[in-house]
């Protein structure tokens, strides 16, 4: 069973690594903005999740960044830092539809990336503690 779980974290780590990466392509291409933020959200989201597996907690079928953090942080008190990261919730779903360009224009990627980015890496330097 360990290994299963182990496997399942590493699965959830890799594709959190490949929505970041996606989310790095797209940047620069013009005419790209929500599908760059839908990949850092996705990124986010997907190492919230690993961690959670990590720590065997269960967690429900959901986009909700605050929900995924707030269980971590009940794991880990450090967690306080990623409440920034919950604003981006929007992006998965919501961010994805014409209804939301208005909004979504005043979001830069760019700093959504490096806020992503060092979500993650703080994300993974928990599950090797």
């Amino acid at each position: 069973m360990k290994h299963d779980k182990e496997a399942l974290v590493a699965s959830w780590k890799r594709r959190s690594c490949q929505d970041l990466k996606a989310a790095k392509v797209l940047i620069s291409e013009d005419g790209m903005r929500e599908t760059t933020l839908f990949h850092l959200q996705q990124s986010i989201e997907k190492a919230l999740k690993a961690y959670l597996i990590w720590r065997v907690v269960n967690f429900p079928h959901t986009h909700d960044l605050e929900v995924l953090v707030d269980l971590a942080r009940e794991q880990d008190a450090d967690f306080d830092q990623l409440d920034s990261v919950t604003a981006m919730t929007d992006f998965a779903v919501a961010g994805r539809y014409p209804e939301s360009d208005q909004w979504i224009d005043d979001c830069d990627p760019s700093e959504w990336m490096a806020i992503v980015q060092q979500a993650c890496d703080f994300v993974w330097r928990k599950m090797e503690a």
